[in-house]
């Protein structure tokens, strides 16, 4: 969740301070004076989000980074460089060289894991790095508090913690559209978020063709629980793209708990394991572990593979690399 340089506008605060002292400024030259200009008119900026005003009044230049949910969209306008802080490595194999390079040079602050393995951080080790904007899951920080302390904060819509502010029906790749959008409001890069938009949707190439049922699932480790994915996950159009038909589509909720006889019941011919942490090879044997699992016709036909996390949610511009990374899977399988 990649993406040509844009100039941050600083000429009108800095031509300001220098009236203020006395001096004089030279007029911006033609080539950067109508960037300056449309970054200067987008701002303040609102947004709404999860229920709450998200309001800046300049374009961050400070930005803080609570798990790695908005990497991609950071990376598709150039942005990884505001990047001031971060709480959780990259998953392997899944960014660029370049995306790891920019964010290995941010420091990583101290945290401990919450019971979905996010990030848990301090308030106050938030605001002592001095941010002006953090992108975090909702349930991650208190945007109450930041906001107390003239810290705009911004969660990823698919996280909310109310489901009626997160975006509602079926998730579509319109979605990634919707996200970049909302970043270019943030960032002062409309123009920019336009551009990328247009070479993601040419990115898209008519679905695959028919592979049959699919589901999506989440088994925690030592297994047990079956969490799968319904049609307000991106799984849902990666899949759709893929040739796959997600049997949990006409589920409501994205992601919930479901018992081993309704799995069984629905039978999918191919089971797609989402992993964070581990290798894949650890997340099949994780699924595979788990009582009854073996009667599924994916299990005995051997079409069970593993799909890193981050190629599907939230909408990102890496949920329309992951139907590549997708289909790359489908075809090992006999």
């Amino acid at each position: 969740m990649t993406r040509p340089p844009i100039l941050r506008m600083l000429g009108g605060l800095a031509a300001l301070g220098l009236l203020l002292t006395g001096c004089t400024q030279p007029a911006a030259s033609p080539s950067t004076q109508p960037a300056e200009q449309s970054a200067a008119a987008g701002f303040p900026a609102t947004l709404t989000n999860c229920g709450r005003q998200v309001v800046l009044d300049a374009a961050p230049e400070r930005i803080f980074i609570v798990n790695n949910d908005d990497v991609a969209l950071l990376d598709a306008l150039d942005a990884l460089d505001l990047v001031i802080g971060r709480t959780a490595e990259l998953s392997t194999g899944v960014y660029s060289s370049e995306v790891e390079a920019a964010l290995a040079k941010v420091p990583l602050s101290e945290t401990s894991k919450g019971a979905t393995g996010g990030s848990v951080i301090s308030t106050e080790a938030i605001i002592a790095a001095e941010p002006e904007l953090v992108l975090a899951p909702e349930s991650a920080v208190d945007a109450d508090a930041l906001k107390a302390a003239g810290i705009a904060t911004y969660s990823p819509p698919a996280y909310c913690d109310d489901a009626s502010d997160s975006p509602q029906g079926q998730a579509s790749f319109d979605w990634v559209e919707d996200q970049l959008t909302a970043f270019g409001t943030l960032l002062g890069k409309p123009d920019l978020a336009a551009i990328k938009v247009a070479e993601l949707k040419a990115q898209l190439a008519a679905p695959a063709a028919a592979q049959g049922t699919a589901v999506a699932l989440y088994v925690p480790t030592g297994g047990g629980t079956l969490y799968p994915y319904g049609g307000p996950s991106m799984v849902t159009p990666i899949f759709a793209a893929a040739g796959l038909e997600n049997v949990y589509a006409s589920a409501d909720e994205r992601v919930f708990e479901v018992n081993l006889e309704d799995l069984l019941k629905k039978d999918p011919d191919t089971v797609v394991l989402l992993y964070s942490d581990g290798t894949p090879e650890n997340a099949v044997k994780n699924f595979t572990g788990v009582n009854g699992v073996s009667e599924l016709s994916a299990v005995k036909n051997k079409r069970v593979i593993a799909l890193q996390f981050p190629f599907t949610d939230p909408p990102t511009p890496l949920s329309i690399k992951g139907v590549g990374a997708l289909t790359e899977q489908l075809a090992t399988l006999s």
